[in-house]
């Protein structure tokens, strides 16, 4: 009997479903965007807790009525320039984070072309949307990883997670450089105190963990640690792909290079709520955002909430709206730029999300 039309069956099924699922997130993207645009509609007219007052249905209801044509006006309300500036450098970012990964994946001798790592960094961005803090997609990115690959599937899994060790220290290492210019903050507010605090911490857990697996043998093969984790069953990849770990310490060159992607990244970053804060008119010192937003980042990346949910929002309106010379910046206006930003990533969200629909092959093939 021919099999080719149950295939033909499967492949048909397996496109309605992935064009479902992707129909479904796409519709959860939009419907974050239009409460975040009702939420700051409502702030603008002076009554923040509208919002919280109304039900669940009332809230979709008046986001979906509303948000459309209020998101419209206030794309014309910010200067086109520094809109535009914010939107390349958010789309930007992603395409330097698949570079930096393409390195990592690079160390352990697989080669996927610049096309499909940037396919798959902006799937990732999609995935990200939904899933607990920024790094969800990250599950999926592993997973396609492993299977460009029939012989290093937990090497190639391993390269994101070293890829986003790598990313996540760079952010904490540049938030701790730029806390210098911040310290007269620090002295007078105690919440500095306790973020720089909960940076710090991070970066030295960040610091230990690549400086273990990148310069010692402590993962290697014939360490004790192995040894001991190579009692339990279904151990010898994920403990082989840990022991190639010292590949990246032995290569400077990706070190370098990570470093210079990693500086062009968090120049994206920043470069994106400046611009934002630029086009609203927000009195913010450039100098404070150079820590507050790599700060935020990276403690909305913690998963506590989905994508960062709430986290963000609180903690940009806890570091910018302070009573301090050269600022002057209400919480309405820093939940408006913090809502603004995540807005932005969205958008790049719902691009990746077309790639992922309209792309046949965002996971390539076993070789």
């Amino acid at each position: 009997m021919d099999p080719r039309p149950d295939n033909s069956s499967r492949r048909t099924l397996g496109q309605l479903v992935r064009l479902a699922v992707c129909g479904l997130l796409l519709a959860v993207i939009f419907h974050a965007i239009f409460c975040n645009e009702a939420q700051i509609d409502l702030l603008a007219q002076g009554k923040p807790e509208a919002w919280n007052a109304m039900g669940r249905w009332e809230q979709r209801q008046y986001a979906w009525t509303h948000s459309p044509s209020k998101l419209l006006e206030m794309a014309r309300r910010l200067d086109s320039g520094s809109l535009g500036l914010a939107f390349g450098l958010c789309g930007a970012l992603i395409f330097l984070g698949g570079l930096r990964w393409r390195e990592a994946l690079r160390v352990q001798g697989l080669e996927l072309p610049l096309g499909e790592v940037t396919r798959l960094s902006f799937v990732a961005h999609f995935f990200n949307a939904f899933l607990l803090g920024s790094t969800g997609g990250d599950v999926w990115k592993a997973y396609a990883a492993a299977r460009s690959t029939r012989h290093k599937k937990a090497e190639a899994a391993l390269t994101v997670f070293v890829d986003r060790l790598i990313g996540i220290l760079s952010l904490l290492v540049f938030a701790m450089i730029f806390a210098v210019p911040n310290w007269p903050l620090f002295v007078r507010f105690r919440r500095y105190d306790g973020v720089g605090l909960a940076i710090f911490v991070m970066m030295v857990v960040a610091l230990i963990a690549a400086g273990a697996g990148f310069f010692t043998d402590i993962l290697a093969e014939n360490g004790r640690w192995s040894r001991w984790m190579g009692r339990f069953p279904q151990m010898k990849g994920p403990l082989r792909a840990l022991a190639s770990c010292r590949l990246f310490g032995r290569n400077p060159g990706f070190l370098w290079r990570s470093a210079l992607l990693s500086i062009a990244i968090n120049l994206a970053i920043v470069g994106t709520f400046a611009a934002l804060a630029s086009g609203l008119g927000l009195q913010i010192p450039r100098w404070n955002l150079w820590f507050v937003v790599p700060a935020v980042v990276c403690l909305a990346a913690l998963p506590i909430t989905p994508s960062g949910l709430g986290v963000r929002e609180n903690f940009f309106v806890l570091l910018l709206a302070v009573d301090f010379p050269g600022f002057g910046v209400k919480p309405a206006e820093a939940l408006s730029l913090s809502l603004l930003g995540y807005t932005l990533n969205l958008a790049w969200s719902a691009i990746g999300g077309l790639v992922y629909l309209t792309v046949r092959k965002c996971i390539p093939p076993e070789s």
